[in-house]
Formats: C-alpha cells, structure tokens, sequence
C-alpha cells in the first residue's frame, strides 16, 4: 500500500512510454483495495507477498527490481494469439459511428455529440475533465474501442472509460451510463479471447451501474444510440 499511496516511488520501473498507463492501474487497484472491492482488471491479480531489504536505500531498489519486474514480464503465449488483428484507436471508430448518427438523425444528432470536448464534471474542490462523447438529458455515454492486437490495450481502454462513467455518476446519479464497446468480427479466431474479456467486463459493469453493449459492427452502434440517448 505504501507504493500504491505515491506512484513517483516506483515510476523509475517503467518506461517513459507506458507509465502513464502504469500509473492508472495503480490507483486503480489502491481505490479497489482501500474500498474492499475486488480488482476490476482480469489481469491484475495480488501475489504472495514479497519483500525487498538491503544495507542501503540503493541496494533496497535494486533487491524490489528483481523480485518484481521480471514477474510483469508478458508471457510469450498471451501475446501470441493478437496476430493477425487489426487495431482502430477510440476515434476512428467513434468517427464512424457519428458520421452515422449524422445520417440517421440529421440535426437531432448534434444535440447529443460532444466529438473532443472533454466532459466537465465538478465536485467540491476539485474539477475532472472526461472522455464522454454523449450526452443527452437523462443519458451518458461512451464509446470505446477493443479493437487492439493486444488483450490488455483493450482492458485498459475499458478501465479508463468506466473510470470516466464512474465520476460521472457521482454526480449524475439519476441518469444512465452508456458503454458502446466495438470489438472484433467474431469470426476471427484470435478475437475469442478479446469476448472472454468483454463478457467478463460486461457482468462486473452491470454490477456498479454501467451499462455495456458491444458490437462486431460500428454502423450498428449509432442505432442503439439513437434509442438510448435521444429517447432518453
């Protein structure tokens, strides 16, 4: 818990690239701790404890580095089945699915997109800006990509955008949370393993008021969009 209070404490351990991600499960996983929840990522999971000593400060990181690091090491099998996936980042399919919420509902769509204003949402002392991109008056919605070549670029999206919706609902408490998650064509044999993830995020959303629907096909998001948020 000591490490999880300050992330600086271990930030020399990751590479500048991803410690911004790193960061974020950590407080993830130290909010989940402190409230006595389980851990809502399916790849974090708490080992046997470990201890790290030494005569010195120097020789304490060094004793840390080797007993942590190489366990966060990805085995070679669990990357292995990614190959051959397609990766589209949130805005390329949320650009899809507001082109169609566009052609579908003209005007009345631009009522309901954010596009890349970020959603504002204050509590006393403190102001968060978040990735929700719609909004209508008894609705909030996401949407989030899980397209990825790697099972945990997708479970960490899905993180930060029920994180989002989470804030949001703090505030918010009477309207809906929306998740529009588009995944890969089912027909993929490697993307079996990215529904397992979706199927299991699914059940724990449901659980804490989020509402999660996913799609092999953006085009069919902007439907459900329409009824949920317009007639919300």
């Amino acid at each position: 818990m000591r490490l999880i209070e300050s992330f600086d404490r271990v930030k020399c351990l990751y590479d500048a690239s991803v410690a911004s991600d790193a960061q974020f499960l950590v407080r993830v996983v130290g909010d989940a701790l402190a409230a006595g929840f389980e851990i809502p990522a399916t790849g974090i999971f708490l080992s046997e404890e470990k201890y790290a000593s030494g005569t010195n400060a120097r020789a304490v990181v060094d004793d840390l580095f080797f007993r942590t690091v190489p366990l966060a090491r990805p085995r070679a099998d669990a990357e292995r089945g990614g190959k051959g996936l397609k990766t589209e980042p949130n805005d390329a399919i949320r650009s899809v699915v507001f082109d169609e919420l566009r052609r579908i509902s003209g005007l009345r769509a631009e009522t309901i997109i954010r596009g890349e204003n970020q959603f504002e949402v204050r509590e006393p002392g403190k102001t968060h800006y978040l990735d929700i991109p719609l909004q209508s008056n008894r609705a909030l919605g996401t949407i989030v990509s899980a397209r990825f070549a790697k099972r945990k670029d997708a479970e960490l999206r899905l993180l930060r955008a029920d994180n989002d919706l989470q804030i949001a609902k703090r505030v918010y408490r009477g309207d809906r949370m929306l998740m529009y998650v588009v995944r890969h064509d089912s027909g993929a044999a490697a993307a079996e393993r990215f529904d397992e993830l979706l199927d299991d995020f699914s059940w724990k959303f449901s659980r804490v008021g989020v509402e999660m629907k996913s799609y092999s096909d953006p085009l069919l998001v902007a439907e459900d969009v329409v009824t949920d948020m317009l007639a919300a």
